[in-house]
């Protein structure tokens, strides 16, 4: 079992989010011998909801890498969902918009919140503690069952990524620096989704800008500081994915591209230093 501590307070300036895809990735690295303290050097702090600890632990060998990672002295540490409250302040009636928000992709989880969540009055509700729990037990995506015998909560990690980023980022306006580590689309598209809306709901106030290191903007980082070279790429890469980057055009213009890109072109794509990849 992983041992790691859980944190409520937040008072670091340069923090990262982590997913289970982003540990099972930088994994797959470490064993190839790939040096990471440049890409994890950056960070004050790492955090790891707890929904996502638990599909890292599904597997054995994430769950030993980030006990790795922890006995090495990255500040990593496990955010519980039930204390998302704590870390507002206890506005629990805007935590409920940012729940709303962050799920609004997925029908059947919003669905279940207007009818077992939702009041009239907002402080009619129920406490966020329970209900949110109640959300995670009841999840309303089904899944699959897992070889462990763990019922897979589809999308539930994506899901608190996104709810703790989008907290982060409207509650702790002295973040400098903000980043998601995930390979997920998903979590790309809820956050981006979410943060919209939201918009809206907190037009007085300014976010902190939420950046990513999707697996390509790592392989990007760690082939022009050297760390890689072109065989890692081919090795590790997964063939032909989509990438969405940005690249200066001859007339010092910018445009944003998103396009399936197989590993030769990504290669030829990063040696390029006016590309610079967003995911």
């Amino acid at each position: 079992m992983t041992r790691i501590k859980e944190i409520t307070q937040i008072n670091r300036k340069h923090i990262a989010l982590f997913d289970s895809s982003s540990v099972a990735f930088l994994q797959q690295l470490q064993t190839r011998g790939i040096e990471l303290d440049s890409i994890l050097k950056d960070y004050e702090l790492i955090l790891i909801p707890k929904w996502v600890l638990t599909e890292i632990r599904d597997s054995i060998g994430r769950s030993e890498y980030l006990q790795t990672l922890i006995d090495t002295g990255y500040p990593i540490y496990c955010v519980a969902e039930e204390s998302y409250s704590e870390l507002t302040g206890y506005e629990e009636g805007n935590l409920y918009r940012i729940v709303m928000a962050s799920t609004s992709l997925i029908g059947s989880i919003r669905a279940y919140l207007r009818r077992y969540v939702e009041r009239p009055d907002p402080l009619n509700m129920e406490v966020y503690e329970n209900w949110i729990k109640r959300l995670y037990d009841e999840w309303p995506v089904p899944g699959d069952i897992l070889s462990n015998g763990r019922e897979k909560k589809k999308n539930a990690g994506e899901i608190s990524i996104t709810i703790l980023a989008e907290v982060l980022s409207w509650y702790y306006p002295e973040t400098e620096l903000l980043t998601i580590y995930s390979q997920d689309s998903d979590t790309y598209n809820f956050q981006r989704k979410a943060e919209e809306s939201l918009k809206k709901i907190f037009a007085s106030r300014m976010p902190v800008p939420v950046s990513y290191k999707s697996n390509d903007v790592i392989f990007c980082q760690l082939f022009r500081e050297g760390e890689i070279d072109a065989d890692d790429i081919m090795e590790c890469r997964k063939d032909k994915r989509k990438v969405t980057y940005s690249i200066e055009q001859s007339d010092h213009s910018t445009a944003l591209v998103t396009k399936r890109v197989d590993n030769n072109s990504f290669i030829e794509l990063i040696q390029d230093e006016s590309v610079y990849i967003i995911f």
